[in-house]
């Protein structure tokens, strides 16, 4: 018996558990469908009630919107007597502004009135103590129209005996319930007011004062406020707010917008969010467009990209009829949501996969043939890892994606109204640098700019060029004839292709952006939004001393990701040391080791900057394109032949007029071995910045009239610098001793070629991204 009472126990304690368990995980879905419910959209708070105001004089009295905060004598008054409420009971014929909205209005009216007798006394009460007694009280008669719409037809308030004077006026007030009428543009408000007054004493009805506020009450929805968003290809956030109110745009007062997060859905509300959640903070507007049915439309933008995530605007806006003491009269929530930015059709971080395993996997084929000695082995996978480095900052394969760094696309386009064609190549013949203001049609960064551009351009010295592009789809001249008027010819206003070719060619894409742009055509500095004008005048200046692409930085380059290639390439050849015969000057090896490898580094490097100098840089991509198929070449070339003819022909001249002692201590071997040294350096230079050599020589060529003594000394400079970096590598990788000869001289034959398959496969990555991205896009 126990056992069974004890298993019935069990069976219960189990179906209890069962049922919280279903309990349980029927709160959570619940909880999850109500996480699953929150997401982007609006929320609006919006005033409960309307006003329409008592406004004016007796003579010429007027509805009006405007909240009233006199607290002295009621600025309007309208007497009236008992004889004349009798012989004229009409006191008040009112009317409000047109409607500049149509309307549709659903809910109650109250008409609400103040009035007292002039004096303190009373006077009235005195003489109506007896119940049903005539003489004494004052009623009103109100008519109410909205438009055509009679709402009120001589409805009577409540009647009462005056007293009092303003300083306690009496309230009247008459109610009209389920209204339900539309209103369009035009339509008028009015108001017909009769005065029943018993009292031999003067009365007086009131307005315009805090506590006097004779008028209208429209208890239901009036305004209708849209609040919008939308996010750029930068992440940069335009916030527009469209002020709707049957009055006009007007109505709202004031606004105090924000940006707020990175944030949970559960979390936005207003005025919630941490102070480093607050990351814009907005009031006077940045700009206005016209909207649809010719709405005025406030704009923002945020000043810097977002990061992805959940956002809200958190907007508090002012209305007119409300009560100034309230800081917000109609509150919008908005949240959304930037997304990630998408994904390209190849990522970058794949070339760091294939470079490496196609050199693996090359060994592995080798092998087949031929087996070597296990270090060459290891210098060959060590050689793999150090591809790691360029390969990890080569750009993304994607389908009409710009070149992030390079010259700026060329343009011609004409100017808003029909005007001259404007072309990139006259802009930069005239003056050291291009500033170019990219923004969309009806964005508030367009004005924005241009305060930007006229604060630079007193700032600037040099000759500095300015122009605006309206890009996006579509752009017509209309949609740019305000802004046109604002601009007034300060500088050329141009208008995008159709299919905003031009501003997709740019880094930013059709969006809004600042670019500046060097003597030569190369894009120095670019940024999101607007670029304050102290921002424009450093990158111009910089621009025409080669926008900070100098030297020295070389060598930064290089210890960030070409370093490790250069050690492996520049393993010693030789098992033994090989000391002259004769006497030498000390220093002579790593001075021709320096002189071999700027000789290398400049067969790239001269050729680019000349180019450069010669302002080819509306055609540098296709440039850039061959450069990339010459990187293909020379790869191929070293993995099947082992050498580059006409590297290794240059290499023999320049060899042949070394010192003679220098030529019997070391051979033409080893002098060509430093000068593709060099070559690979600019090579590496070119796959981690393209643009060093173009604007840090090229670009100074033109900026000025001794930017040509200047770029000889850069080019110079980057000759030195290219001796300085290999003699370098070739001392760190002789530091191991025996064990770096050892490692060197058994992988002297493979080492090349594996270099040049990766070399190969490199080229051939940026190829294909060229030609998928900026080149397919421009056609």
């Amino acid at each position: 018996m126990a056992e069974g009472i004890t298993a019935h126990r069990t069976s219960v304690l189990v179906l209890m558990l069962m049922l919280l368990m279903a309990v349980s995980a029927s709160s959570i879905a619940n909880a999850q469908d109500a996480d699953d419910s929150e997401g982007p959209g609006i929320t609006w708070e919006l005033p409960e009630n309307h006003m329409l105001y008592m406004k004016g004089t007796e003579q010429q009295p007027f509805l009006d919107r405007n909240w009233t905060t006199n607290t002295g004598e009621p600025l309007g008054k309208a007497e009236f007597t008992k004889l004349g409420s009798a012989t004229n009971p009409n006191l008040l014929e009112i009317q409000s502004a047109p409607l500049a909205e149509s309307f549709r209005f659903e809910g109650n009216i109250t008409v609400r009135l103040f009035a007292s007798l002039e004096s303190t006394n009373d006077g009235c009460r005195l003489t109506n103590v007896l119940p049903g007694a005539a003489g004494a009280e004052t009623a009103f008669q109100v008519s109410l129209s909205l438009g055509s719409t009679v709402v009120l037809d001589g409805a009577e308030t409540n009647s009462l005996p005056m007293e009092e004077s303003y300083l306690s006026a009496h309230e009247f007030t008459v109610r009209a319930t389920d209204v339900n009428v539309s209103l369009g543009p035009g339509d008028l408000v009015s108001m017909d007011i009769d005065v029943q007054h018993d009292c031999i004493q003067t009365g007086v009805l009131w307005w315009g004062t805090y506590d006097a506020t004779s008028g209208i009450i429209l208890d239901g929805d009036v305004i209708d406020p849209q609040l919008e968003y939308t996010i750029d290809s930068n992440r940069m956030v335009r916030v527009e707010f469209t002020p709707i109110s049957p009055w006009g745009p007007d109505d709202f007062d004031g606004q105090v917008v924000e940006i707020v997060g990175p944030m949970d859905w559960d979390e936005m509300f207003h005025g919630f969010g941490k102070e480093d959640q607050r990351l814009e903070h907005f009031e006077s507007p940045h700009g206005t467009r016209v909207g649809e049915a010719n709405r005025t439309i406030i704009t923002w933008s945020s000043e810097k990209p977002l990061e992805p995530g959940r956002y809200m605007v958190d907007a508090c806006f002012t209305v007119t009829d409300q009560d100034p003491g309230e800081l917000c009269d109609a509150i919008g929530v908005l949240r959304f949501e930037v997304p990630e930015d998408p994904r390209p059709m190849v990522a970058a971080m794949w070339a760091a996969v294939i470079v490496p395993l196609g050199i693996i996997g090359w060994i592995g084929a080798s092998m087949r043939e031929a087996m070597l000695p296990m270090q060459a082995y290891a210098v060959i996978l060590l050689l793999a890892l150090a591809a790691l480095g360029p390969a990890l900052h080569l750009p993304d394969i994607d389908t009409n994606s710009p070149r992030s760094e390079g010259a700026a696309p060329s343009f011609a386009l004409l100017s808003h109204g029909g005007g001259d064609m404007v072309k990139l190549s006259d802009l930069l013949s005239d003056s050291d640098a291009v500033v170019v203001g990219l923004f969309q049609t009806s964005s508030p960064n367009a004005e924005r700019q241009h305060k930007d551009f006229e604060g630079a351009a007193i700032m600037i010295d040099a000759d500095i060029a300015f122009v605006q592009i309206a890009t996006g789809e579509n752009v017509q001249s209309v949609d740019l004839d305000t802004y046109s008027l604002s601009l007034n010819e300060s500088w050329p206003l141009l208008m995008d292709e159709s299919d905003a070719s031009v501003g997709n060619s740019f880094p930013s894409g059709a969006t809004d952006a600042v670019i500046v742009i060097d003597a030569a055509g190369f894009i120095t500095s670019w940024q999101p939004g607007t670029m304050s004008a102290l921002e424009i005048e450093e990158a111009a200046s910089s621009a025409s001393k080669g926008s900070g692409n100098n030297p020295l930085a070389l060598f930064s380059m290089i210890i960030s990701t070409a370093v490790l290639p250069l050690l492996v390439l520049a393993m010693p050849r030789n098992r033994e040391i090989e000391l002259p015969e004769g006497p030498i000057f000390p220093g002579a090896g790593s001075l021709m080791t320096a002189a071999a490898a700027a000789l290398g580094f400049g067969l790239w490097a001269l050729p680019v900057a000349l180019m450069a100098a010669l302002g080819l840089g509306s055609v540098w991509i296709w440039i850039e394109l061959l450069l990339a198929a010459v990187l293909v070449y020379h790869g191929l070339s070293v993995l099947l032949r082992g050498r580059i003819i006409e590297v290794e022909a240059i290499a023999a001249k320049g060899y042949s007029r070394l010192p003679t002692e220098y030529k019997a201590w070391r051979d033409v071997a080893g002098f060509s071995e430093d000068a593709y040294l060099g070559l690979w350096l600019a090579w590496l230079l070119w796959l981690r910045n393209p643009s060093m050599i173009p604007q840090g020589v090229g670009a100074v060529a033109r900026s000025d009239l001794i930017g040509i003594p200047l770029a000889i000394l850069a080019m110079l400079g980057f000759l030195l610098a290219a001796g300085i970096i290999v003699s370098l590598a070739r001392s760190v990788a002789l530091a191991p001793g025996k064990m770096a000869r050892v490692f060197g001289w058994l992988s002297v034959g493979i080492r090349p070629r594996a270099w040049g398959l990766a070399s190969a496969t490199l080229g051939v990555w940026v190829l294909l991204s060229l030609l998928v991205g900026p080149i397919l896009g421009s056609l």
